[in-house]
C-alpha cells in the first residue's frame, strides 16, 4: 500500500513539474546524481523554509529510490523536494 501511495505522489510531482511521461522514462542514475546535488544546495540555502522538513523527507525518498535502481520514482521525489523549497 505504501508503494502505491509513494508512486502516486511521484507521478503527481512529475505532472506538477510539467515533466512528460517520456522524460520520466529517461531518468537515469546520472539524473539522480544531478538532482541530488540540486536538492542538497537548495536545502542548504532554505533552512528557514516552512517546508524544509517535508523537503528533507522527499529528498530521502529520492535517495532511497535512486539507490534501489528506481530512478524514475527517485527523480520525482527530488523534483517534489525542489518544488517544496520554491526552486524551479
Amino acid at each position: 500500500m505504501r508503494n502505491v501511495y509513494l508512486a502516486a505522489i511521484g507521478l503527481s510531482a512529475m505532472l506538477a513539474m510539467g515533466t512528460s511521461a517520456a522524460n520520466a522514462e529517461d531518468a537515469s542514475a546520472s539524473t539522480c546524481v544531478s538532482l541530488a546535488s540540486q536538492v542538497k544546495t537548495a536545502l542548504a540555502g532554505n533552512q528557514q523554509s516552512a517546508n524544509y522538513e517535508a523537503a528533507v523527507k522527499e529528498s530521502h525518498y529520492g535517495r532511497d529510490f535512486c539507490a534501489n535502481a528506481q530512478p524514475r520514482v527517485g527523480t520525482a521525489h527530488y523534483a517534489q523536494a525542489l518544488k517544496l523549497l520554491g526552486v524551479s
